[in-house]
């Protein structure tokens, strides 16, 4: 219920901040929130907490994000009215989402023995272009066990250029 909830009130905001030209502040807030509740444990168990009162939480988020965009502090409010701030994270979440959604932005993950030069980012962002037929973020992974090559992770796909893959692959042939 939490997930669907979250989810209309994200689509809800999206849905104003690009009434009011504000799409793009309100995405780096979301993220900002994101962040913030995803690394600080305390903040997330007071969000959660059913022990602290409503009127501290909202006024521990409104504190805490001061510096969000007016629309998002009318989410807060919204939020507390309802009874819900407890899933500002997964508002948050799903804010986000939806905003990449929009703009076909994908997050691609190149796990490699070193870490990317521009060069081979820029092959790497190639080849998602053929695969998906838009660009992507990419998150680097260092993992020096696969000796060269890469991994890439996007979405459900994932295709295996290392090293050891190919050794593992060999492997499996010489066995069968």
């Amino acid at each position: 219920m939490s997930r669907r909830a979250a989810y209309r009130y994200a689509k809800a905001t999206i849905e104003l901040a690009q009434e009011q030209n504000k799409l793009e502040a309100v995405y780096r807030d979301m993220e900002l929130i994101h962040q913030t509740i995803d690394q600080n444990k305390e903040l997330n168990a007071v969000l959660i907490s059913p022990v602290v009162k409503l009127s501290t939480k909202l006024d521990v988020v409104v504190d805490v994000f001061k510096q969000t965009d007016q629309l998002v502090q009318e989410l807060f409010k919204t939020l507390a009215t309802n009874n819900r701030i407890d899933i500002l994270m997964l508002v948050a979440v799903e804010f986000i989402s939806k905003y990449k959604d929009l703009h076909n932005i994908q997050e691609a993950t190149v796990v490699t023995a070193t870490a990317l030069t521009p060069e081979v980012e820029a092959k790497v962002q190639e080849t998602i272009k053929n695969v998906i037929g838009y660009s992507a973020k990419i998150k680097n992974e260092i993992d020096e066990s696969i000796l060269g090559g890469f991994i890439l992770k996007l979405k459900d796909l994932q295709f295996d250029a290392s090293a050891q893959g190919n050794l593992n692959a060999l492997k499996r042939e010489f066995l069968n």
